[in-house]
């Protein structure tokens, strides 16, 4: 299996091999990044190479590492059949080393055909041309494409062979691939691994590849019914566009339908994880509001052995509902009291010694937890955060530099249709004061004693900049922001489900806020008047448009 990149990547492979671990006894090999692996789960069965995914220079270079990873599989195992199966794949069942031989038969390699796409009008006779005018006349355009009868669309997702197979597959890939162009493009296509199993299925060596039944990669892009229960291996495939955040949820609820679904299988030693009947050590403490889609999914990465208190404003899609994890402490607020006043209340009701404040669409790793304990073991008065990384692969540092006035002038400007004007101001000297920091607090961890000798998060802040105000109190008394080496996925305001209007409103009136708190009245009036303004000149604009379209309609 390869899971680079993005963090989708990393995120369905966790999904994949936990049901591969709970439905096989097989070792499992993953070729992934630094950043990628400690979001896997941990088991004695699982074997990690770390690849250098800055190094890929081409976007086809992610899907042939692919083969670096069947190479550096074949190098470590002495397994006869190699199963591949690519990160986006749940198995449905219990599956044993005799099926897979079963399923190859007299064949030295097998893949599921490719039949159509959903929602398309495509052709046998338009896969078979694609193949023909792409794959082939890039990849070796002196091989013969097969006739129309026995030519098959394999779909690389699954592909089982023997070991002697793939060596062979390998060392033609090598070879071609030191003849091509090093981008792999023809036109705006990408020429990917797909293509090139498809050449050796189907014109290098056409009568030594099977084709598998349907059940053995079952996906939403050609099967009707996706997914269906008699499936094998289900395919959440998004055309080399990399898990969607919804596509991982959907892979995480079908392992979470559990027995009604998934047969529980003979599956092989995860870490033990069980509770031990000690006092935690930690407790994460999470703050929901309209949070129902991504809670569950919160929980069920936290490690265990850990306190868990939820407290939720006033949720009105019912977030609580899906809170179902036993021994999580939950608070309901009847009104919605806003970020600092609500984890507040749930520091007031930990016992653990160490606290976590973790938004809801922030996933923490084991890793990560242990890090941060151990330094807040060697630095008790110091404030502990990671780094995060978007869904798209960027990443933020979780110890920011202080606000100046240059800064929250930006900031309001950059939200009030201004991003030109506040990308000048982020190039002048003094933009950020670097006298102090702050932590970004998608996950804070923090000693309790210290968090309440600093007088918790100031509640006057209903949301937004309260993580700004405490770093700042913690510079006040010399206390120090720790960044952690470690990088959670921080999946960007989905932790709770507010439209955009109402989420600009509460991040300008909380730089306000901090603007007269830190920096006087006077600076906090002028910036009012500034929104005021902007607010202002966004209003003519967008009147003026809608002037222009009734006229344009009128015509």
């Amino acid at each position: 299996m390869l899971a680079i990149g993005k963090p989708g990547y990393a995120l369905a492979a966790r999904e994949a091999v936990t049901s591969f671990l709970r439905n096989t006894d097989f070792e499992i090999y993953i070729v992934t990044d630094r950043f990628s692996a400690p979001m896997l789960p941990p088991s004695p069965r699982i074997h990690l190479d770390l690849l250098d995914a800055a190094r890929q220079e081409y976007r086809a270079d992610g899907f042939l590492a692919k083969f670096d990873a069947l190479a550096w599989c074949l190098g470590q195992s002495s397994a006869e059949i190699i199963v591949q199966v690519d990160a986006d794949t749940i198995l449905l069942r219990p599956l044993a080393a005799a099926e897979v031989s079963t399923a190859l038969g007299e064949q030295r390699m097998a893949m599921v055909e490719q039949t159509g796409i959903a929602g398309s009008g495509m052709t046998p006779g338009d896969f078979q041309e694609h193949y023909s005018k792409r794959s082939l006349a890039f990849i070796d355009g002196s091989a013969a494409a097969p006739p129309a009868i026995s030519f098959r669309y394999f779909n690389s997702g699954v592909v089982l062979a023997f070991r002697d197979e793939l060596q062979l597959l390998l060392e033609w890939v090598a070879a071609r691939r030191l003849l091509l162009p090093a981008d792999h493009s023809v036109g705006a296509h990408m020429i990917a691994d797909q293509d090139y199993f498809q050449v050796w299925a189907n014109s290098v060596v056409p009568d030594r590849c099977a084709s598998l039944s349907w059940q053995w990669n079952h996906c939403g892009h050609w099967d009707t019914g996706f997914p269906r229960r008699d499936a094998l291996i289900a395919h959440f495939s998004n055309f080399c566009n990399g898990p969607e955040f919804e596509t991982v949820l959907a892979m995480h609820n079908l392992l979470a339908e559990g027995p009604d679904f998934l047969a529980e299988g003979p599956a092989g030693p995860l870490l033990d994880n069980a509770a031990t009947g000690q006092p935690a050590d930690l407790a994460f403490i999470i703050i929901t509001y309209n949070s129902s889609k991504i809670i569950g999914y919160c929980l069920d990465a936290l490690p265990d052995q850990h306190e868990i208190i939820v407290v939720d404003n006033a949720s009105t899609d019912e977030t609580l509902d899906h809170v179902t994890h036993e021994g999580v402490t939950t608070i309901r607020n009847k009104n919605n009291e806003g970020f600092a006043a609500a984890a507040n209340q749930g520091a007031a009701a930990a016992s653990a010694k160490y606290l976590c404040f973790l938004n809801p669409d922030c996933l923490v790793t084991s890793a990560a937890v242990e890090a941060a304990l151990s330094t807040l073991r060697r630095k008790p008065d110091a404030m502990i955060v990671p780094d995060y990384v978007d869904w798209h692969g960027g990443v933020t540092a979780g110890r920011q530099p202080g606000y100046s006035r240059l800064k929250l002038t930006a900031d309001l400007l950059d939200n009030n249709g201004m991003a030109k004007w506040a990308r000048r101001l982020r190039r002048l000297p003094f933009y950020h004061d670097h006298k102090w920091s702050w932590p970004l607090a998608a996950a804070l961890f923090v000693r309790r004693e210290t968090f309440h000798a600093i007088g918790g998060f100031d509640e006057s802040y209903f949301c937004y900049m309260e993580d700004v105000a405490v770093g700042f109190e913690m510079a006040r008394r010399g206390l120090e922001i720790v960044e952690l080496d470690h990088v959670l996925p921080h999946l960007g305001q989905r932790g709770a489900d507010i439209p955009t209007s109402v989420r600009i409103s509460l991040i300008d009136n909380a730089r306000l806020k901090f603007a007269e708190l830190h920096f006087g009245r006077a600076f906090a009036a002028t910036l009012r008047g500034l929104r005021w303004v902007l607010h202002r000149r966004l209003g003519i604009r967008d009147a003026l448009r809608r002037k222009w379209w009734r006229a344009l309609e009128g015509r």
